[in-house]
């Protein structure tokens, strides 16, 4: 889940019957375990991480005759998703094989950076672009969902933001 992340870590199946848990954190960065947090005791503890990245968490357990075993998890904890936002123009009408010019700059990350942006444009078209700007042409009159879905630089996607564009026959003089 999106930082920051409360994660209940549990030791209750552990087989034998068991004297004491023990857990330690560890943020993995480029295939090393890096040691932060403090160590945890008790059969269920919780943990709250602060940052995005991977961690890596360890139970060992004892018995009372000082026998352990150790498992580990591991704990992915996302970015806050961005946002995708977009307008149109011209909007909310225009004529058939007229240019529509639809800007995402308005598109946000809260902790990161936009990546990619995944346009749909509601006529079987589809285009992924690594700039907030695109135009497109309509070939038929009708009521078209244009969908954009924007991805962050730790992969993460935001939910798609929706316009509703109705392209008309040329002649219209009612629409650019």
């Amino acid at each position: 889940g999106p930082y920051p992340l409360t994660v209940e870590f549990r030791g209750e199946a552990s087989l034998e019957e068991i004297t004491k848990y023990s857990w330690t954190f560890f943020r993995l960065e480029d295939g090393k375990e890096i040691p932060f947090g403090t160590a945890r005791s008790g059969k269920v503890v919780e943990y709250r991480f602060e940052e995005r990245g991977k961690y890596r968490v360890y139970l060992t357990v004892y018995t009372a005759d000082q026998r352990f075993a150790q498992s580990h998890v591991d704990v992915d904890v996302r970015s806050k998703p961005p946002k995708a936002r977009f307008t149109a123009d011209p909007y909310p009408e225009v004529q058939v094989g007229k240019t529509v010019t639809f800007d995402a700059q308005e598109s946000r990350d809260p902790d990161g950076t936009i990546v990619s942006y995944i346009w749909n444009f509601g006529d079987g078209s589809l285009r992924e672009t690594r700039e907030p700007l695109v135009r497109h042409k309509y070939d038929k009159p009708g009521k078209y969902e244009v969908r954009l879905v924007v991805i962050d630089d730790y992969d993460d996607r935001s939910e798609p933001a929706v316009l509703r564009l109705r392209v008309v026959p040329k002649g219209c003089g009612s629409c650019p």
